[in-house]
C-alpha cells in the first residue's frame, strides 16, 4: 500500500462515512432492519470464533506448561513427614515421587 498522510487518511474515513450514511437514508426500515440483524449475526459469529481462539490457545498453554511436581507427604523410606526439600530432614533418604523416580 502506497504511503498515505494522516490528512488523507481521514479524509478517506469522512468519504467512507458519508458514503455509508448516504446507503442507510436510502434504505427502507425494513431493509435497515435485515441488514442490522446481519451485522449483529455476523458479531456475534466473530465473537464465538475469537472466544474459541482463546479457549485454544489457553489449553494449548496449559498443556505445554511444565507440570509441577508435588513433594510426597511422607518419607518412603522412613515415613517421616516431608518437609519442601528433595531429601529427607531425618534419614536423609531423597523424597522422590512417581513422576520424577
Amino acid at each position: 500500500m502506497a504511503d498515505i498522510s494522516r490528512e488523507e487518511l481521514e479524509k478517506m474515513i469522512e468519504k467512507a462515512k458519508r458514503e455509508q450514511q448516504a446507503m442507510l437514508d436510502r434504505m427502507t426500515p425494513e431493509e435497515r432492519e435485515a441488514a442490522e440483524l446481519r451485522a449483529k449475526k455476523l458479531i456475534e459469529e466473530d465473537n464465538a470464533r475469537m472466544q474459541k481462539l482463546i479457549d485454544d490457545a489457553a489449553a494449548m498453554s496449559a498443556a505445554s506448561a511444565p507440570k509441577e511436581k508435588k513433594a510426597p507427604g511422607f518419607c518412603p523410606n522412613c515415613g517421616a513427614p516431608a518437609d519442601s526439600g528433595k531429601f529427607c530432614s531425618f534419614c536423609g533418604s531423597p523424597l522422590t515421587t512417581a513422576d520424577n523416580s
